[in-house]
């Protein structure tokens, strides 16, 4: 009888899920998102190289989708996609430059706010700027780069992930007593890799590896905390990253190119004491679109009908779970570069990838796809299955444009490996010459370039980039890098001649057509310059830079009519632009009208405090009313922020000239003298100042 009685359990048992439906509750939560993390790197996802304790820790009482994928390889759509439940076909934001995310579209951060919230982003970097729109619903979106690297320059891109922590730490001890929603953005394991001391020396071998250790650490602070201030018991975390990193797979180096399983594949870990009281390892393929569903439903709030994703809590509950097709995209080149669209689905057991020259792979037997079966599959079925997904993901969805971005957007994410292109007309047809496993080796040689040019190798850079276009004619992106290139070492009419020879295959390029008469404006060929600028104008005159450079090229030939009529269209466009509100302040100085000059250099200075130009003009707009005192401490910021700033050195020494104050003009006059270049107008006068007040000083 006891026999029978227990046999009568253990089918019970073995019948029953391993979950019994979870009790619904409002819980805090806390997304952690590790940029361009390798699930295959944690511990808990069978990773050797580094032991991710921390990381680990979250399965006790937790969930982990052993198969989980982004639909991009890149950061900002990738956590557009976390943080709206919506695929980019809805939601519009296909790559990390030129997009925004639509106010039309409701964010996680938007939806617990209704529900009294409080919210909290602390992120790591620039690609998740709050320009780019994912700051919606957030009471505190910090995106705080940290110090400048050196007066004058733009900003930190990013900042080490203990630094986002501390600041996510000290949020949270103000808000014990709220419901709060915090996202936690750490960036370190993207390129390049420097990790900090002493994972520096412990991973010298593997530096990726290093990086993940670093983060692991920033994660088990931040745990800690939560331990010892009794908000485990009450939060729900959420673990995950962006996307991964080829390190070398299928030839790729980094991410952003092709989209295989080595930057789709991504960790997720659900945690919770109150509602998963064992551990639970997940086998079924679910994807960055469910998490937004599966929140509203372990809180017990009704999910937003626009939600593309499913809720994961049937499958978490033991309970009956379809998979859905998963569709991914890679569009960097496409957009970039004009190659061929990378685009497919997961299916099931397979995952096809749409290309000219198509992939099929069964993943289930084949993770690492290294056995392309397009060849002995009818690929009609999942063609015709991925147009279908894509008609059905799209629907009503919002229509979205590319951005042209200005210069300092594009240095910053230039700074960290992501080389944009221009906006040219879309190829309609592409062939197996499209194809971005032929032009893979293109790529790499442009990658080459970048890396050497990060670490001052310019005659290097400029040999491959110069090799690059003499063998690929066609490659738009290579003709602006090098032109920026030899800009940068001064060499203005290399940079023009190499854009002219771009523009000979691509002349519809916007970005090559306005970068080619901003170089001829300052060469002052000014003429040219004025219609190189109205042309790229002709093409999209929605772009404030280009605006404003036309308006600097007017200025500089006389015509302050036609220059103001552009620095106000730049202002319309972009009402921030410090440039623009700057060079009107230049142009009302021209005109000897001190009191509107001041009144744009304040706006400037408001909008960019940093910007040394705009310091410059005041100082001179104050000393044109005679308040030479006041203009001294504004030339004086000026150096601050960009200690080279010629103009305002010179002007320094003769204010100081000007008030009787040898040492200070000397003193600026000689710094003057170490950054005018040798054939500067003043400077030979500036040279008989100085011996001058050194023998009145002696």
């Amino acid at each position: 009888m006891k026999r029978y009685i227990i046999s009568i359990i253990l089918i019970i048992l073995l019948l029953s899920p391993l979950y019994s439906k979870i009790k619904k509750e409002k819980l805090n939560l806390l997304l952690i998102s590790i940029d361009t993390l390798r699930a295959d790197y944690l511990s808990c996802y069978g990773g050797k190289e580094v032991k991710t304790k921390n990381i680990d820790s979250l399965t006790k009482n937790g969930i982990l989708f052993k198969k989980a994928f982004a639909h991009n390889p890149l950061t900002l759509p990738s956590h557009t996609n976390i943080l709206t439940g919506l695929t980019p076909l809805f939601h519009g934001v296909h790559e990390n430059l030129g997009f925004r995310l639509s106010e039309n579209i409701l964010t996680l951060a938007e939806y617990l706010k209704k529900y009294n919230y409080r919210t909290a982003a602390f992120v790591g970097s620039f690609p998740l700027d709050s320009r780019f729109g994912l700051d919606q619903g957030f009471d505190l979106y910090d995106d705080l780069y940290g110090e400048k690297k050196s007066p004058g320059a733009f900003f930190f891109v990013e900042r080490k992930g203990e630094e986002v922590v501390n600041r996510a730490i000290k949020w949270l001890k103000s808000h014990q007593n709220s419901r709060w929603f915090l996202f936690i953005h750490l960036f370190d394991p993207h390129q390049p890799y420097i990790p900090p001391s002493p994972y520096l020396e412990r991973f010298a071998y593997n530096l990726y590896a290093g990086e993940v250790a670093y983060v692991d650490d920033c994660v088990g602070k931040l745990l800690n905390y939560l331990r010892k201030s009794n908000l485990m018991d009450k939060t729900l975390i959420i673990f995950t990253s962006d996307h991964g990193e080829s390190l070398g797979e299928h030839g790729e180096r980094t991410h952003g190119y092709f989209a295989y399983n080595s930057t789709l594949h991504v960790p997720l870990i659900f945690h919770s004491r109150k509602f998963f009281k064992e551990n639970k390892i997940i086998e079924k393929k679910v994807s960055h679109i469910d998490i937004f569903p599966t929140v509203c439903d372990l809180f017990g709030l009704k999910k937003p009908k626009s939600l593309q994703g499913q809720s994961l809590l049937p499958l978490i509950e033991g309970k009956k779970f379809t998979e859905n097709t998963i569709y991914f995209e890679s569009l960097s080149a496409y957009y970039n570069r004009n190659w061929a669209p990378l685009r497919g689905i997961i299916e099931k057991d397979y995952k096809f990838i749409d290309l000219p020259i198509p992939e099929l792979y069964n993943i289930k037997k084949d993770f690492e796809e290294k056995n392309n079966l397009a060849d002995k599959k009818n690929l009609a079925k999942y063609r015709n299955l991925l147009k279908k997904t894509m008609d059905k993901l799209s629907k009503g969805g919002v229509e979205t444009s590319r951005k042209i971005e200005n210069k300092k957007v594009l240095e910053a994410m230039r700074s960290l490996g992501y080389l944009s292109g221009g906006t040219f007309e879309k190829k309609r047809v592409f062939t197996r010459n499209d194809d971005l496993k032929v032009l893979l080796p293109f790529h790499l040689k442009l990658m080459d370039a970048a890396s050497l040019h990060s670490q001052g190798n310019i005659e290097k850079t400029i040999e491959i980039l110069e090799g690059l276009i003499k063998e690929k004619k066609d490659f738009a992106t290579a003709y602006e890098y090098l032109a920026n290139v030899y800009h940068q070492i001064g060499k203005k009419e290399k940079a023009i001649e190499v854009l002219r020879k771009g523009l000979n295959y691509f002349p519809n390029h916007v970005q090559m057509r306005g970068k080619l008469g901003i170089y001829l404006s300052e060469v002052g060929r000014l003429n040219e310059a004025i219609k190189e600028l109205k042309h790229a104008l002709a093409l999209n005159d929605k772009d404030a830079e280009l605006w404003n450079y036309l308006g600097v090229a007017y200025w500089r030939s006389g015509n302050y009519v036609e220059a103001e009529k552009c620095y106000q269209r730049s202002i319309e466009l972009d009402f921030n632009y410090a440039s623009a509100f700057n060079n009107l302040g230049s142009l009302y100085l021209s005109l000897k009208n001190p009191d509107k000059a001041l009144y744009y250099f304040e706006k400037a200075i408001k909008f960019d405090p940093t910007l040394a130009s705009a310091y410059n003009g005041k100082a001179v707009a104050l000393g044109m009313k005679g308040n030479l005192i006041d203009a001294i401490e504004y030339w004086k910021k000026a150096v601050q922020f960009e200690p080279n700033h010629q103009m305002a050195l010179y002007n320094l020494g003769l204010a100081f000239l000007k008030i009787n104050n040898k040492r200070e003009a000397l003193k600026y006059f000689e710094r003057y003298l170490k950054v005018a270049p040798s054939d500067d107008r003043d400077r030979e006068r500036i040279l008989k100042l100085v011996k001058y007040l050194k023998n009145q000083i002696e």
